[in-house]
C-alpha cells in the first residue's frame, strides 16, 4: 500500500542519485535567455501550439522556436533593414489578429489615448468635488464636526443620491429628493445648506440646487468613508475629514459671504407643483445648458488656476493620498502618431508583415498599462479590506514602476544582468520606431509573454476552453469506459486464476487425504492381510474413499472450493502467476545460496558416478568408455563454470535489480535474458517443471504487469489523443517528495520530461545527506517581492508563511524563488528517473506510472542504446573515459578553423555536441537539421576506408585524377568513435572530424558566438499554412522586403490616383512632366534602397499633397519665428500630446489639416531608416486621402442633373462640383485629344 511520501524513511542513496539525474538535464536552458525564463519559454510554446487553430499558426518545434527568439543577422547596414524570421512574423501576426479582433482587448486599447471614453472612465472613478464647482460659502469642518448618529447621516444622503441621476430641469423630482433630505436630517449646518440651495430656483430650473447637492455628497463621500460601511481607525477618520475641509475652504475662498437665513425662514421650492408641468421646453434646455456650462466653466478656471501660463507643466502633489486606480499616462509615442484615433481593424494595412513589430509595441504598453490598474485595483482594495490609509501618489508612483516586476515577474532581469525591465525597455524601443532585431532574446520573450498573458484573456480562446470542457467530459467518460472494460478483464482473469487456486486448493486437500488413507490401508494390511499387495496400489482416489463409510464420510468433509481462507488463496495465486510467466506446470524460486548448493551437489553427484566406474577404462567396453569420458568433461565444464558464473551472476543480478526499478518491458526482457545465460533457472527433474532464481522471477511477473500495461496503453492510445485534444490546461504529470514537478507537452514532438526542482535554502535544516542543492536566500530571490503590509491583519503566525509557500515550499520566500529547470531526454536519464522514484509513495508512485505510461506510449524507451551495438559482439566495447590521448591526437590532426574554441578540453566525454544531419545528400544536400547530444563515451572501432595513392610523376598523377572512388584500394583500420547520446533520444557514433565539427558548433550555439547562423535551419523553412498572413509560401520570406513595400506603395497610390485627380485643377503629378512616370521607375528599379524607399514616400506625399489642392509649404523657420519646430515638438513630451496628424471631421480641405502636421510627418520619415514607419505613414497617407474624398464628395448626381433643364448652364455653379459622369446635356461635347478633369469638362461647355 502507498503511503504520504513524507512519511516515507529518508534515503539518502536514492535521494543523492535522483539530484545526479536532474543536474544534469540534456537541456538546462536555451541559448540567449537566462535559465530562469526556461518557463516562460515552454508557457509560450506550449499556448501557440495548443490554440494554433484558434490563432490560424501551424506549429513548429520548441526548439525553432528558440532559435527564433535568439536569432541576429548579420548584415546590418544604414541601406538594409533586416526582417525577422517568418516563424516570429507569423507568429506575432497571429497574436495581434486574434487580440484586435476579439472584443476583450476594447479593455486595454483605450487606456492610454486621450479618447471621451477614457476620459469618461476617469471621471466615474474621480471625487466628485473635483469636477463640480462649489456654489455656496459653508463652514465645512463645523459640518463635519457635528456629531450626528450616523444612521441618519446614511439615510439623508442616500435620499439626495436620487438627485445625481436626474435632468437640472426635472425641477419637481429634485425638489422632493431635497425634502425628504432635509426632513431627515438632524444637523443644522446640513439643513441651513439646503435651503441656500433652493433659494435659486427659477421655474423648472435646478441647475443650482443640483449643483450644490452633487458638491455636498462627492465631499461628503470623500470626508465620511465611515458612512458606507468602511471601517477605518479614528485617528485616520480625523486626517481624512481635515484634509478635506482644507480642501473644500480653499474652494470656496472666491465666493462672496452670503448672508445666513434665519431658522424659521421657509424654503423656497419654486412654483408650485402644478405650475411645473407647464414649463416651457426651451427653458428646460436653456437650464441643463446652464447647469453644464457650469461645470465647463469650473473645469476651464481650474485649469488656468493650475496653468496660470501656457505651456507651464503641472506638479503632482505626491504626499496627497490617491483617489483613482488608473496609472499615470505615458506620452503619445512615435507610433502612436501614425495610429488611427480607432482600434485597428485586424484585417488593414496597419496590421501588416512591414508593420507588426511596431502595431505589437503599442499593444503591449496599453496592456501593461491596463495591468498596472488592475494591479493598483487590487492594492487600493486589500488596503480598504485590511482598514490601512491609502497609498499617497509618491508610493502609488513607486509601486506603478515595478508593475510590469511583479506582473510579469518571470520576464525580469534585474538579478541576471542588474539592467532594466526587458519589457519595459523593449516597448520603449519598438515604439520609437527601432528595428524589432535590435532587441535581446529576453526582450523579445517578455514582448511574447504580454501577448500570451492578454491572449488567455480573449473571448474567442475563453469560449474554446469552454468548449473544450464540454468536449473533454465526453472524451473523458468514453476513456473511463474503457478503462473499466479493462479493468472488468483484468478482474475476470484474475477471477479465472483465483478459481484455478482454489481448485487446485481442493485437488491438494484430496489428494493429500487420499495418500494419508492409503498409507493407513496399507499398514492395517500388514495385520489383516485382508488385501493384496497388487491390489492395494490400483487402488484409485475415488476408490479409497469408498473403502468405508468412515472414509467416505472424511472424504465428503473436505473443505471445497469456497471454503478456503483469503491467505491460502492469495498464496497459490501468486504461485500460479509465477508458473504462468515462465510457462511451466511448477516452479521451484531458488535463493543464489541454494542454487550454489544444488549446484555443488550436482558436481558430487557426478564426481560420485564417475567414482563407481573405477580406475580403469580398460575392461569396459565402447559404449561405457564414451559415457565415462563424456563424463569427465561434463565435469570440467561443470568447474570451469563454477569459476566464471559468480562474475556473470553478479552482473546479471545487479540488472535485474535495475530493470524491476525501471519497471519497462524492454530493460526487464535484457535482463531476463542476461539472467537465463547466467544459469539462474532451468529444468527441475524432480517435479517436471523449472527452478528460477527469486529475483528472476520477480523480473518475470513485472514483465507480465509492464506487457499488460503496455497492451491497455495501445488500446486507449486513441481515445487519449482525443482527450488531449480537448485543451483546457496543461498540467504537471507529478510531483516527487522533494517538491520537484515534472511536465510533458503533447505537442512535443520528442517524448521529453521537464521538471522544475526548487533549491534548497542553505537556513533550512534538513537531513544532513540531502544531497538538493542549496542557494543562499538572498539569491533564490527573483524580483520585486509581495507588498505583505496590504495583506490582512491577523493574529495567526503562520499566514504569511503559508502565503509564501506559493513561491517556495520553505515559506520564507515573498517574491517568485529561482528554481532549477530542465529537460530529460535520453533513454539513460529517463530510466534514471523512473528508478529512482520511490513505488511506495503517494506522489512519486504516481509520478512514476504516469512517466512509464507516457514513455511506453510513445515508444521513447525502446530505442535502442547504440547503432548496432547490440549485434556487434566482437567489437570493442564502450569506454565511459580514457579518451585523452585519442581526442588530443584528433584536434592535432584536424585542419578545422576556430578549433581554439574547444582547445582547453583534454575530453570528449560529457561534452555537448551540435550535429547537422543532411536526409538526402543528392536532391537536397543544402537542407539540413540540427540537433543536440552528449558525448557519453568512445571505443576504437574497425573502419574501412579509401586510401589514395601518391605517384611522383606526373601520369600517374593523371592517371589517379582519372581514377573512380570506386577503384580506390580501401583498408581496415581501427579509429576512435564517440558515441553521442541524443537529446531527442536514441544514440549515435561519430567519426573524430565530425565530434570536432559538432563541438565547435555547440560552443558558438550556445554562447552565441558573433557572425555565428545556421542558415540552412529547419527555423527559415518554416511557413505558417494556416494562416499565412506573410502571403504564398514562395512570398513569405520576402513579404517584409522592400521590393514587396515598393510594390505596395506603387499598388496604393494606383487606387487613390484616379480618384484624386479628378479633384484636381493642376495635375501636375500625371501631367506632361513625368512625375509619376519617373517614379514608379524609381520604385521598380532601386527599391533595395532604403534611402530610395523613403524618398518615394516623401514624394508620394507631396504629390499627394498637391492633388488635394493643399497650399501649405515646407518652410525653414525663420529667428523672428516662435513656433516650435516639428523636432522640438517630437522631442518634447508635453508638446507631442497635441499632435494630430489624422485628417478628422467634415470641413477637410487638404491632406493635412495644418502645417504643422505635415512638418511632422516629413520630419519622421526623414529621420526614419525602418520599413515599418515608412509603412505606417503609407496607410496614414492613404486615410488622409480617403477623408479628403469623402468631404469633397459630389453634391450633384447623375439623376438630379438629368432632371433639370439644361437651357441655364449658369444655375450649376450655385450647386456644387459635377463630375463628367453626372454631368449630361444633349449638346455634342468638343472633342478633346486627352481626358479631362472636371473643372476642365466645365469650362469647355
Amino acid at each position: 500500500h502507498q503511503i504520504d511520501d513524507d512519511l516515507l524513511p529518508f534515503n539518502p542513496t536514492k535521494n543523492k542519485a535522483l539530484w545526479a539525474v536532474l543536474s544534469t538535464p540534456e537541456i538546462d536552458s536555451f541559448p540567449g535567455i537566462p535559465a530562469s525564463c526556461t518557463q516562460d519559454v515552454l508557457m509560450i510554446w506550449d499556448f501557440l501550439s495548443t490554440f494554433h487553430r484558434i490563432i490560424s499558426l501551424h506549429p513548429f518545434d520548441l526548439e525553432d522556436f528558440a532559435a527564433a527568439l535568439i536569432y541576429k543577422p548579420t548584415d546590418i547596414s544604414e541601406t538594409s533593414d533586416p526582417t525577422p524570421p517568418i516563424l516570429l512574423a507569423e507568429t506575432h501576426l497571429a497574436l495581434l489578429k486574434l487580440l484586435l479582433s476579439d472584443g476583450s482587448s476594447d479593455a486595454w486599447w483605450w487606456s492610454t489615448l486621450e479618447t471621451p471614453e477614457t476620459e469618461a472612465k476617469e471621471e466615474t472613478t474621480r471625487g466628485e468635488a473635483d469636477n463640480i464647482a462649489p456654489t455656496i460659502k459653508l463652514d465645512f469642518k463645523a459640518l463635519l464636526d457635528f456629531d450626528e448618529d450616523i444612521n441618519i447621516t446614511r439615510k439623508w444622503l442616500q435620499a439626495l443620491e436620487d438627485v445625481r441621476t436626474k435632468r437640472a430641469n426635472s425641477g419637481a423630482s429634485i425638489k422632493s429628493s431635497i425634502k425628504s433630505a432635509s426632513f431627515l436630517a438632524t444637523n443644522p449646518m446640513v439643513k441651513t445648506y439646503l435651503r441656500k440651495a433652493m433659494r435659486g430656483w427659477k421655474g423648472n430650473d435646478a441647475a443650482f440646487a443640483k449643483q450644490s447637492v452633487m458638491w455636498l455628497i462627492g465631499r461628503l463621500r470623500e470626508a465620511r468613508p465611515d458612512v458606507w460601511g468602511r471601517q477605518i481607525d479614528v485617528s485616520i477618520l480625523d486626517e481624512v475629514k481635515a484634509k478635506v475641509a482644507a480642501e473644500a475652504a480653499t474652494s470656496m475662498e472666491q465666493l462672496e459671504e452670503d448672508q445666513e437665513l434665519d431658522n424659521g425662514e421657509e424654503i423656497h421650492y419654486g412654483d408650485s407643483d402644478g405650475e411645473d408641468s407647464d414649463s416651457d421646453e426651451e427653458e428646460e434646455i436653456e437650464a441643463e445648458d446652464n447647469f453644464q456650462g457650469k461645470q465647463d466653466n469650473f473645469r476651464g478656471k481650474t485649469i488656468e488656476n493650475m496653468q496660470p501660463s501656457a505651456k507651464v507643466e503641472k506638479k503632482e502633489d505626491t504626499s496627497a493620498l490617491v483617489v483613482t486606480p488608473i496609472p499615470e499616462k505615458p506620452p503619445p509615442s512615435l507610433v502612436d502618431l501614425f495610429l488611427p484615433p480607432y482600434k485597428p481593424q485586424h484585417n488593414s494595412y496597419i496590421v501588416s508583415p512591414f508593420t507588426w513589430s511596431f502595431v505589437v509595441g503599442t499593444s503591449v504598453t496599453r496592456i501593461l498599462h491596463r495591468y498596472k490598474r488592475l494591479r493598483n485595483e487590487v492594492d487600493d482594495s486589500l488596503r480598504e479590506f485590511g482598514e490601512l490609509k491609502p497609498l499617497t501618489i509618491a508610493e502609488r508612483r513607486r509601486r506603478e514602476k515595478i508593475a510590469p516586476l511583479r506582473i510579469l515577474s518571470e520576464c525580469i532581469s534585474t538579478t541576471e544582468t542588474d539592467l532594466e525591465c526587458p519589457v519595459v525597455s523593449a516597448v520603449e524601443h519598438l515604439t520609437n520606431g527601432k528595428n524589432y532585431l535590435s532587441l535581446s532574446p529576453l526582450q523579445r520573450l517578455s514582448i511574447l509573454r504580454v501577448l500570451v498573458e492578454s491572449a488567455y484573456d480573449t473571448i474567442r480562446v475563453n469560449q474554446c476552453v469552454q468548449d473544450n470542457i464540454q468536449s473533454r467530459i465526453s472524451a473523458v467518460k468514453q476513456l473511463e469506459n474503457e478503462e473499466r472494460r479493462a479493468k472488468k478483464e483484468a478482474k475476470e482473469a484474475a477471477s479465472l486464476v483465483e478459481t484455478a487456486a482454489r481448485e487446485r486448493l481442493v485437488q491438494e486437500a484430496k489428494y493429500e487425504f487420499t495418500s494419508k488413507k492409503r498409507r493407513e490401508i496399507i499398514r492395517k494390511n500388514k495385520f489383516t492381510g485382508e488385501f493384496t499387495t497388487d491390489h492395494l496400489e490400483t487402488l484409485d482416489d475415488e476408490e479409497i474413499a469408498d473403502f468405508d463409510d468412515e472414509t467416505r464420510a472424511e472424504y465428503d468433509a473436505l473443505p471445497g472450493p469456497k471454503q478456503f481462507n483469503k491467505n491460502e488463496v492469495r498464496k497459490t495465486v501468486a504461485k500460479i502467476n509465477e508458473e504462468n510467466a515462465f510457462g511451466t506446470s511448477a516452479l521451484e524460486a531458488l535463493t543464489l545460496e541454494e542454487i550454489q548448493s544444488r549446484e555443488a551437489n550436482t558436481l558430487i553427484e557426478m564426481e560420485d558416478e564417475l567414482a563407481n566406474y573405477g580406475e580403469s577404462a580398460n575392461s569396459y567396453n565402447r559404449d561405457t568408455s564414451a559415457k565415462i569420458n563424456a563424463l569427465k568433461r561434463e565435469i570440467e565444464n561443470f568447474k570451469e563454470w563454477q569459476e566464471t558464473l559468480p562474475t556473470s551472476r553478479a552482473e546479471a543480478n545487479e540488472v535485474l535489480r535495475e530493470a524491476i526499478d525501471d519497471g519497462t518491458v524492454k530493460p526487464l526482457r535484457n535482463a531476463i535474458r542476461t539472467a537465463k545465460q547466467a544459469l539462474l533457472s532451468g529444468e527441475d527433474e524432480e517435479t517436471g517443471g523449472m527452478w528460477a532464481y527469486d529475483l528472476l522471477r520477480d523480473a518475470a511477473l513485472e514483465l507480465k504487469q509492464s506487457e499488460k500495461r503496455k497492451r491497455v496503453i495501445e488500446a486507449q492510445k486513441d481515445l487519449v489523443a482525443k482527450r488531449n485534444k480537448c485543451f483546457v490546461r496543461t498540467d504537471s504529470i507529478g510531483k516527487d517528495r522533494a517538491h520537484n514537478r515534472y511536465w510533458h507537452f503533447d505537442n512535443d514532438s520528442h517524448e521529453r520530461i521537464w521538471f522544475d526542482a526548487e533549491f534548497k535554502l542553505s537556513s533550512d535544516q534538513n537531513e544532513s545527506l540531502d544531497a538538493t542543492p542549496t542557494i543562499d536566500e538572498s539569491m533564490v530571490s527573483l524580483g520585486p517581492g509581495d507588498k505583505e503590509e496590504d495583506l490582512s491583519k491577523t493574529d495567526e503566525k503562520n499566514y504569511i508563511p503559508f502565503s509564501r509557500k506559493e513561491y517556495h515550499s520553505s515559506g520564507l520566500i515573498s517574491s517568485l524563488a529561482r528554481h532549477r529547470n530542465g529537460c530529460l531526454s535520453s533513454n539513460k536519464s529517463l530510466r534514471a528517473l523512473i528508478k529512482n522514484l520511490e513505488s511506495k509513495g503517494l506522489w512519486e508512485g504516481s509520478l512514476k506510472v504516469s512517466v512509464k505510461e507516457i514513455l511506453e506510449g510513445s515508444g521513447a524507451l525502446d530505442v535502442s542504446t547504440a547503432d548496432g551495438g547490440e549485434n556487434e559482439e566482437n567489437e570493442n566495447p564502450v569506454q565511459k573515459a580514457g579518451d585523452e590521448q585519442v581526442f588530443q591526437e584528433a584536434k592535432n590532426d584536424g585542419s578545422l578553423q576556430q578549433i581554439e574554441l574547444i582547445c582547453s578540453l583534454e575530453s570528449a566525454i560529457d561534452q555537448r555536441c551540435r550535429l547537422r544531419i543532411v536526409h538526402d545528400d543528392i536532391s537536397a544536400p543544402d537542407a539540413g537539421i540540427y540537433i543536440m547530444g552528449t558525448v557519453v563515451g568512445w571505443r576504437m572501432k574497425k573502419t574501412i576506408i579509401q586510401i589514395q595513392n601518391q605517384k611522383e610523376d606526373s601520369d600517374s598523377e593523371f592517371e589517379d585524377e582519372t581514377m573512380n572512388d570506386r577503384d580506390l584500394p580501401v583498408v581496415e583500420k581501427d579509429l576512435p568513435a564517440w558515441s553521442l547520446s541524443l537529446d531527442k533520444g536514441g544514440m549515435k557514433e561519430i567519426y573524430a572530424s565530425e565530434l570536432l565539427t559538432g563541438l565547435i558548433r555547440a560552443k558558438k550555439w550556445k554562447h552565441q558566438y558573433p557572425g555565428y547562423v545556421e542558415h540552412d535551419s529547419p527555423l527559415f523553412a518554416y511557413r505558417n499554412k494556416l494562416g499565412r498572413f506573410c502571403g504564398r509560401a514562395a512570398d513569405a520570406p520576402y513579404a517584409s522586403s522592400p521590393q514587396f513595400f515598393s510594390k505596395l506603395m506603387m499598388k496604393r497610390e494606383q487606387e487613390f490616383y484616379n480618384s484624386l485627380k479628378s479633384r484636381s485643377y493642376d495635375n501636375t503629378w500625371g501631367g506632361r512632366d513625368g512625375l509619376r512616370n519617373t517614379w514608379i521607375l524609381s520604385m521598380k528599379e532601386d527599391f533595395d534602397n532604403l534611402y530610395t524607399l523613403r524618398d518615394g514616400i516623401l514624394t508620394l506625399e507631396q504629390a499627394f499633397h498637391d492633388l488635394c489642392g493643399g497650399v501649405t509649404s515646407i518652410e525653414s523657420k525663420t529667428e523672428d519665428d516662435e513656433t516650435n519646430s516639428a523636432k522640438e515638438i517630437l522631442e518634447d513630451d508635453t508638446l507631442r500630446c497635441d499632435i494630430e496628424l489624422e485628417s478628422l471631421g467634415l470641413a477637410i480641405g487638404g491632406l493635412w489639416h495644418c502645417k504643422e502636421s505635415r512638418e511632422i510627418f516629413r520630419e519622421i520619415i526623414s529621420t526614419s531608416t525602418s520599413i515599418g514607419i515608412f509603412a505606417l505613414g503609407l496607410d496614414l497617407l492613404c486615410r488622409n486621402c480617403q477623408a479628403y474624398l469623402e468631404a469633397t464628395k459630389p453634391t450633384i448626381t447623375r439623376k438630379a442633373v438629368s432632371s433639370v433643364s439644361n437651357y441655364d448652364q449658369g444655375m450649376y455653379t450655385n450647386l456644387g462640383r459635377l463630375t463628367r459622369s453626372a454631368f449630361s446635356t444633349d449638346q455634342p461635347q468638343q472633342p478633346s485629344s486627352r481626358r479631362m478633369n472636371s473643372w476642365q469638362q466645365q469650362q469647355s461647355m
